[in-house]
Parts: C-alpha cells; structure tokens; sequence
C-alpha cells in the first residue's frame, strides 16, 4: 500500500529522495512520525487488490474513510500504515480465536526498516515486535530447514535461537493502543458497511 502511495501521490518525496539522496520511505516516515495516533480521523482499508485472509473477499478496495481539508498527505501517509496495521491485528485476531496465540512478532523486508511503521504496529496489535539484523529472511529461512533437516540443529527453536539476532526491539505504547482500539472498531464496521457496496462496484467497473 505505501509503495503503491509513493508511486502514485509520492512525486515530492521522490523528487527529494532525488535530491538529497535520503530515501523516499524514509521522509514518508519522517512526515508520518508528525500526526497523532488515529490520523486525526482517517483511516485506510488496505484492501488495493482485494482481501485474503481474514475476510477472503477478492472484491473488496481500498478507501480512505475521514477525508477533509484538514488532512495533509502526511496524514494520508500515516493512515495507510495504521491500516495495515489493523489489517494485522484482525488476522491475529482471527488466529487467537481458533487458538494459536502469538506472545511476539518478529518483522523483516522492507516495512521492517521503517521505526514508525514497526511502532505503529506494536501499538495496534499491542504486542513486542522484534526486528533482525538480516533482510534476508527467505535465505535465512530456507537455511534454517536445512539445518534441522540434516540434524545441524536440534529443533527449529534452537535453530532459530542460534541463527537470528535481534537489532530493534519495538513495545508496544499502551496509551496509544487505547487509542487505536477505537479506531479499529471502526475499521472492521466500515468493512461490514461497505461489503456489499464493494461487490455492486466490482460488476459496474467489470462490465
């Protein structure tokens, strides 16, 4: 969604990236960092190509619900990122029900390098979020089954105690995630609001 936000509304950050040679993400960052929790009132369903896992709706899309002249592209920034974040915390949701509970999240690739976004989801989901040294997380990964596979490593547990270190460690900020319950409760209402609405757009638009 945010490289999506950068391609298509992101001409001054790429024009600066361009200029200064500071990353495009990184100033979105920068801008993102100055709104408060909740984006002022907006918020983003993240649903760009449709929706798996917990909703499965392919027809779904994505929506910025709040907008105003208030709102600044930074706000519109931040909103994406909260809304991935929610969509997040609703899988995870999704998971504790049927009975895997997860204590902490571990976060690679590219989203991983952004301080704010990772924080941001520590505060949604209200759960410690680890960040390794290595981007490499398919290698690793793939290295990792190897090693259990040929008995290098007992068990995945010391598989990955033995192989993964930690560079950032993001707690999550519980007055901030007070905030964000409120409007996560709005996030998964405009979904069941919309949801008809998104498959009456899909047959006008694929007509």
């Amino acid at each position: 969604s945010l490289k999506w936000f950068k391609q298509e509304l992101g001409n001054y950050e790429s024009e600066q990236e361009e200029r200064t040679g500071t990353s495009a993400f990184k100033i979105m960052d920068d801008e993102a960092k100055e709104i408060n929790p909740g984006s002022d009132g907006l918020i983003f369903l993240p649903y760009m190509a449709g929706e798996r896992s917990p909703i499965w709706d392919s027809k779904a899309r994505g929506v910025f619900f709040g907008l105003s002249y208030e709102k600044t592209r930074a706000h519109m920034i931040r909103a994406v990122m909260e809304g991935v974040g929610f969509s997040l915390l609703h899988n995870l949701q999704t998971a504790e029900e049927a009975g895997a509970y997860v204590e902490g999240l571990n976060s690679v690739g590219g989203a991983a390098n952004s301080r704010v976004w990772t924080q941001i989801k520590a505060d949604i989901t209200n759960k410690t979020i680890y960040v390794p040294f290595s981007d490499h997380a398919t290698t690793l990964g793939a290295a990792i089954l190897a090693g259990v596979g040929t008995g290098i490593y007992k068990n995945f547990d010391e598989a990955v105690k033995t192989t993964v270190r930690i560079q950032r460690v993001h707690f999550p900020n519980p007055k901030n995630h007070d905030i964000y319950m409120g409007y996560y409760k709005l996030y998964r209402e405009l979904y069941e609001k919309l949801k008809d609405t998104f498959h009456s757009l899909y047959e006008l638009a694929n007509n």
